[in-house]
């Protein structure tokens, strides 16, 4: 375990969570430097899976029933915690709109960032909250989870929230794009207010690489491609558009030549 990771625990989590943060990110890996997404994913199964669905379905359920204060990657935790680089980098963009926030949450799952984070919102002046997901999670959502602000969309064309005041939240979803910079530069021309990228993986020196992910078995039996960006690469599109105004480690792990980290961009003003 890194001592930035160790850092980061003890000043933002208590000592149960940083016991299941612990074993959510050990052990499992990345392995590999795959020449193209087809053949990393013929190494394993990805989040299409219906168990996977079924067991974040339930982890969602206890958070909503108040059986467990939040879940992460359908691992539960039972007392609150926050994420604090992500919900200041929320709170900023609130305050410079008015404490009004709207949310694009892209691959958000069933609102995890949401459910964990909703009480450190309530004071706002008026909050929404639209995850971007796979049609099945997108079902799942809207079936059972669709309460106060929260919404669930299939695209970012689906969301009735206006980009130029918007935050799009990337947490931990870019690595398991098939064409990642694809998105970014989609991104770029939408002209979203604030941008926050998080826990994505950066390798130390040039090049992407594209690894498969063997999930820890104490979260579920699963692997799929994983990308480890060039941070400069990964950025580009964003470059002439928006400034990098705070930038933090994340709490994962990673037993190859990369780092974690979280950003937060927000859109150049002319």
């Amino acid at each position: 375990m890194s001592s930035a990771w160790k850092s980061f625990a003890r000043a933002w989590l208590p000592p149960a969570a940083r016991r299941l943060v612990r074993r959510w990110t050990q052990p499992g890996g990345y392995a590999g430097d795959y020449a193209s997404w087809a053949e990393a994913r013929r190494q394993g199964r990805g989040y299409e899976d219906t168990a996977i669905l079924a067991k974040a379905v339930a982890a969602a359920r206890a958070v909503r029933d108040c059986q467990a204060a939040f879940e992460r990657d359908t691992v539960l935790f039972h007392e609150p915690s926050i994420h604090g680089p992500l919900l200041a980098g929320l709170l900023r963009a609130a305050a410079l709109t008015a404490g009004r926030l709207h949310v694009v949450d892209f691959g958000g799952a069933l609102g995890s960032v949401w459910w964990q984070h909703r009480a450190w919102l309530e004071g706002l002046a008026g909050v929404t909250w639209e995850v971007v997901e796979q049609a099945h999670f997108v079902a799942a959502g809207q079936r059972e989870f669709e309460r106060g602000p929260l919404r669930f969309r299939d695209s970012l064309d689906a969301c009735a929230a206006e980009p130029a005041r918007s935050l799009l939240l990337l947490s931990s979803v870019l690595p398991y794009l098939e064409t990642p910079h694809a998105l970014i530069a989609d991104v770029a021309r939408r002209g979203f207010r604030h941008i926050i990228i998080d826990r994505t993986g950066f390798v130390r020196g040039r090049g992407d690489r594209l690894t498969v992910q063997q999930v820890p078995p104490a979260i579920y039996e699963a692997s799929y491609p994983c990308w480890f960006f060039e941070r400069e690469k990964l950025l580009r599109p964003l470059n002439a558009g928006y400034r990098v105004v705070a930038e933090w480690p994340s709490f994962d792990v990673a037993d190859i030549a990369a780092d974690f980290r979280g950003l937060l961009l927000e859109r150049r003003t002319r």
